[in-house]
């Protein structure tokens, strides 16, 4: 008897042929083998939203594999993931096998969570068949993403780069995504900081302690000005300063509950520095296979996961683990139990280790750094489920000074609990203070004032923004690490350290589809959609009746904003800016076009005067327009406005493009072109100059040597002058200082030019 079983990626393929004897063959379908049409919309609108499904072209010889395979098989397993792909996959894979296998009872569809042997091997001993619900709700996905996409995007790119052809894309959960972004970047920019001052005040009681000033008369106080902190300091230095109350008491800190997608996602993030997608790749494999020395294993259960749960042999074999790893008082009393959110689809358990006898240690010399510390942070937080919580034991001191009252409060860790397990995650604790009792009279030794500023919000970071998303209920576990990667594939995001901000063209793309396409980049109403596909899946509602409801009024749209653009040369979107026409005073626009942003004057036709933008300005996208004027100040400051032709003695202008600034030749009979240097010698190879570079790739200005391929330095900052500590590097401005760029040296500089910092010897 010979069995087929098909997956969908060749790792997993191989893992799960070791675990089978020669009667079983594992063939991978490399994803999908059938999509929508990439030349025509593929959806019959009037026939009931019916998807065009045709085989993938660059999936021919697979498929001629997959039919030959098939047919010398007895018995075949659609065994892709247990989710809306996996079965949309599965039901692709029976739609062209059964073409030349007639049989239907031949097809089978085993369903399981991790890769070991024996859940394989249960699986196949008790497979289900396809879920056809599950298929109908990816296809209306697919469909409503059609619609968008393929309607919406020529609009886009006609109305905003003046081409149909332009490339600009309208995504349907993306753009949601990007309005997250555009609109923390609006309420930064509106953001006025307000001044107040923090005073505090060292007190002694045999043993010195701080305290903070935080109310007045029992009222919360603010201290506005420099003025009030030094009445503060005054009515400090006259008043008697006694104890008022000592409280203290134990804290509990209980573990979290284990990984779901975008949970670790989120951690990873925070703790490792990896991105949504990198985390997602890394899991992928921990899940399909690791080379042990008994062969391929998967490490993980299924990563792709909004469910909590966990099976009761894995509580247990975590329990007894910690039994003996740690201790008896290291265990939870008894087994914890996590609840689920009430939009969780539960079909896979968390993420776990499938092994609990697996630890870290022991497998960390056949895995990569990457996946050893992923494995680590998953291993871990599976471990600290079932461990004892975590005591801290807090204590408050309220002082009271004649009308004012004082505060100082601290904790320290009593019982590190699943700590244990997490060492790396504790928190950073508070100084403690002394002991002291109510009605004891304490020594004023000192007041510091500091006068700070209310900060505004901060950008999201790629693992803030996929908390936002799925608090939103936008996306689903298999699709968050997609959305915040595309957004910045496209060139409407950029990451900045940490965080990831709009680019002027997000900002666009947003305003844009807000105007004409609310609907689009609407959070509740994307939420809506994605419980009207859960619906779907639970055979609660049909697909004609979620299209239905949504094309109707996204249909009217399209045919008013088409009528618009054919019916009026007047241009249907505008972008104002703070920048004013030199040729007739009227106000300039922002626009784009062939991958560059351009300031165009609003009195076009009658006036085309045009003014390039550096591709990175520092332009600042706010509600009613976008300032520019002081960024093209700044960025004109930086280089000279002319410089001599090398070539033929001419003069040569500053100019913007696509890949930056550069110098051009005026002479028409030579336009040569020359980069903008920075004025600083390489220290590489001490013969060229550093000059400004730019990336589209990563979307931003760097610094290389002029002689550029025989020498490769180059910096990410600015650079100032060379190091004169090492002279290996250049010193750039970071962090409010300058620094060098060799990771050995470390030399420091204030901004000022003064105060340097030599390295230790």
């Amino acid at each position: 008897m010979k069995t087929l079983i098909i997956v969908e990626s060749p790792t997993k393929a191989r893992t799960i042929g070791q675990y089978l004897g020669d009667g079983f063959r594992v063939l991978s379908s490399q994803g999908h083998v059938r999509d929508l049409p990439a030349d025509e919309l593929g959806v019959d609108i009037e026939g009931g939203f019916e998807p065009k499904f045709e085989t993938v072209a660059k999936k021919a010889k697979l498929l001629t594999e997959l039919r030959k395979a098939a047919k010398d098989a007895d018995r075949i397993y659609l065994a892709t993931d247990h989710d809306r792909e996996g079965e949309a996959i599965a039901y692709d894979l029976y739609t062209i096998l059964n073409r030349v296998v007639k049989d239907d009872g031949v097809f089978s569809r085993p369903i399981f969570n991790e890769i070991t042997k024996p859940v394989i091997l249960a699986a196949l001993k008790d497979p289900e068949e396809i879920n056809l619900d599950r298929v109908e709700a990816q296809r209306t996905r697919r469909v409503l993403d059609r619609l968008v996409g393929y309607l919406v995007s020529p609009l886009l790119s006609r109305t905003l780069a003046g081409n149909r052809f332009a490339g600009l894309s309208a995504g349907r959960v993306q753009s949601v995504a990007l309005r997250f972004l555009g609109d923390r970047d609006k309420e930064i920019s509106r953001f006025v900081p307000e001044e107040y001052w923090e005073i505090e005040v060292t007190l002694e009681n045999g043993e010195r302690f701080s305290a903070l000033v935080t109310k007045k008369a029992d009222e919360k106080l603010i201290v506005r000005s420099a003025a009030e902190a030094d009445g503060v300091e005054r009515a400090l230095a006259k008043a008697k300063i006694q104890v008022r109350s000592v409280e203290e008491k134990d804290r509990q800190r209980h573990p979290a509950p284990p990984f779901i997608t975008s949970s670790l996602q989120q951690a990873a993030s925070s703790f490792l520095g990896f991105s949504p997608k990198r985390t997602m790749a890394i899991a992928q494999q921990l899940y399909e296979g690791i080379g042990l020395p008994e062969g391929s294993e998967g490490l993980i259960t299924y990563m792709r996961t909004d469910s909590v749960r966990l099976s009761e042999e894995a509580v247990e074999a975590a329990r007894e683990a910690i039994r003996e790893t740690y201790g008896k008082a290291y265990l939870s009393e008894k087994p914890r139990a996590f609840e689920n959110k009430r939009t969780s689809q539960d079909a896979h358990e968390a993420i776990r280790p499938t092994e609990i006898e697996r630890t870290p240690d022991s497998v960390g010399r056949f895995l990569t750094p990457e996946q050893l510390k992923l494995y680590q942070l998953i291993y871990g937080r599976f471990l600290a489920t079932q461990m004892a919580s975590a005591v801290y034991r807090q204590r408050s001191v309220a002082v009271a000074a004649g009308t004012l009252t004082l505060e100082a409060s601290g904790s320290e860790l009593a019982f590190d609990g699943f700590l244990r397990a997490l060492p790396e995650r504790r928190e950073k604790e508070a100084t403690f203070p002394p002991k002291v009792e109510a009605g004891q009279v304490l020594s004023l030794v000192g007041v510091e004032k500091r006068q700070k500023f209310t900060e505004p919000p901060r950008r999201y970071s790629e693992a803030g923004l996929v908390n936002v998303l799925e608090k939103e209920g936008i996306g689903r576990p298999s699709t968050y690490a997609s959305i915040v990667s595309v957004i910045q594939e496209r060139g409407y995001a950029v990451k900045e350290g940490s965080s990831i901000r709009p680019t002027l063209l997000g900002h666009m793309v947003v305003d844009f589809l807000a105007q004409y396409f609310s609907e689009t980049v609407e959070p509740k109403f994307t939420a809506h959609l994605e419980e009207d596909l859960d619906r779907i899946e639970e055979g609660e509602m049909s697909r004609q009746e979620a299209l239905d409801e949504f094309y109707r009024p996204f249909s009217a749209r399209l045919g008013s904003l088409e009528a618009k653009i054919e019916g009026s040369e007047e241009r249907p979107f505008h972008v104002p800016t703070d920048a004013v026409c030199s040729a007739c005073g009227a106000p300039m626009e922002l626009r784009y076009w062939k991958g560059s942003h351009f300031l165009g004057c609003s009195n076009y036709p009658e006036c085309r005067n045009t003014v390039s933008l550096p591709p990175d300005l520092d332009a600042v996208y706010g509600s009613e327009r976008v300032e520019v004027q002081v960024a093209l100040e700044k960025a004109a400051q930086s280089a000279a406005a002319t410089a001599p032709c090398a070539k033929c003695g001419g003069a040569m202008e500053l100019r913007s493009g696509r890949y930056g600034r550069y110098y051009r030749c005026t002479n028409p009979d030579c336009a040569a072109t020359t980069s903008v240097s920075t004025g600083v010698a390489c220290p590489s190879c001490h013969e060229g100059q550093l000059v400004e570079k730019y990336s589209a790739k990563r979307r931003r200005t760097f610094y290389s040597c002029s002689r550029y391929p025989e020498c490769r330095f180059a910096a990410s900052d600015r650079p100032v002058k060379l190091c004169p500590s090492c002279e290996a590097g250049v010193l750039v401005e970071k962090g409010g200082e300058l620094r060098c760029t060799t990771k050995e040296c470390a030399y420091r500089e204030d901004l000022a030019g003064g105060s340097p910092s030599a390295p230790e010897v």
